[in-house]
């Protein structure tokens, strides 16, 4: 079976103007500047392929912290989105030595992530529990000073995407799809911010770190089943999806079959089908010939795995968008009449091109 793998820059930028009212004459033991007011200009990835992505048009708010000198001039202050205006409180205003900015978005989380550590330069987001459905987004302006013009604030996706698509263009038979998940992949991890500014220009990344929390993560859960068609179905946006479309980078482990603990090892994707003769009705998978370990207990259905890595794809990488497209045509020879592929779209700057075999 082959796959393709494609990579491509999301293009196009807009900008936002962020705007605070009020007024201090300093902060934190900081000696201000001609009490000028710090504005933002906030830039995100203006057009998206599919999903939740955010983008300038969609963002509503973030999170600054903000460091002088070692001392604290923005702690965890939210900038949100009020009609066309942009407010935060309490008002900052420019010191008389450079400032380092860190943002994460968006701020209205349940869970809403801390930025440590940034006075020493070293900021992170500490144990950050990925709940799949929010685009994480994250920003560093370095050593800003005031200039008269507001501070750009370039965001950059920090985690990875990942879509499951599923299709059958067989008009023979009828495939039931009652369950989709991803196995074996990490959901919590710790994130570091680069030392750099996330200028659109500058192809700087943050990186992940501690990746734990191992497990199955379910995209679709359906009673009365999902009925696939040649229309390609997102798993995770259709009416039965849980629209979990995020995950933490991470190393994806080689799809392997444990006989003696009769497990599955390695990243995978599970589909709990049932297969149908669509003249007679009669079942043709899971059938009498089908190995008991990949039987749902439980269930009528069978399991059909995939791996989520290959030759090109051993990992997700942060600011990627991956398309995992599957088609079930052909029961009769299950595996080898599945096609196979994967895209995958870049967010970051660069292009591309892969063929793997999968």
């Amino acid at each position: 079976m082959t796959g393709r793998l494609l990579a491509g820059m999301l293009a196009g930028l807009g900008v936002m103007q962020l705007v605070a009212s009020c007024s201090a004459d300093g902060i934190h033991g900081l000696e201000v500047v001609d009490q000028s007011l710090i504005t933002f200009n906030a830039v995100a990835a203006k057009n998206a392929s599919r999903g939740d992505v955010t983008t300038t048009v969609t963002i509503r708010d973030f999170v600054v912290t903000a460091y002088a000198n070692g001392k604290i001039l923005m702690d965890h202050v939210t900038v949100s989105r009020d009609g066309a205006q942009w407010t935060y409180s309490p008002a900052a205003y420019w010191p008389d030595v450079p400032v380092n900015f860190y943002a994460v978005s968006p701020a209205d989380m349940v869970d809403s992530p801390d930025i440590t550590g940034a006075g020493t330069g070293t900021a992170s987001i500490e144990g950050y529990n990925n709940p799949g459905n929010v685009d994480l987004l994250y920003a560093v302006n370095y050593g800003e000073i005031q200039t008269g013009s507001p501070v750009v604030i370039n965001f950059r996706h920090a985690l990875s995407k990942v879509d499951v698509m599923l299709s059958s263009a067989n008009s023979e038979i009828v495939v039931k799809v009652k369950n989709v998940k991803i196995g074996n992949v990490c959901s919590q991890g710790s994130f570091y911010y680069p030392r750099q500014t996330t200028a659109a220009d500058n192809a700087v990344s943050g990186y992940w770190h501690s990746q734990t929390l191992i497990g199955d993560v379910t995209l679709l859960s359906s009673d009365e089943g999902l009925v696939l068609t040649p229309d390609v179905a997102d798993v995770s946006e259709n009416e039965q999806g849980k629209d979990i479309d995020f995950f933490i980078p991470q190393e994806l482990g080689a799809l392997s079959y444990d006989a003696s603990d009769k497990v599955f090892t390695g990243a995978y994707i599970a589909v709990d089908c049932e297969i149908f003769d669509k003249a007679t009705g009669g079942k043709l998978f899971p059938g009498t010939h089908t190995p008991d370990y990949i039987l749902v207990p439980g269930t009528d259905c069978g399991r059909i795995m995939y791996p989520a890595s290959g030759k090109s794809v051993t990992e997700w990488k942060i600011g990627y968008s991956y398309v995992y497209d599957i088609k079930i045509d052909n029961p009769a020879v299950l595996f080898d009449g599945i096609e196979f592929g994967v895209t995958v779209d870049e967010f970051a700057d660069g292009n591309a091109s892969e063929s793997p075999s999968m």
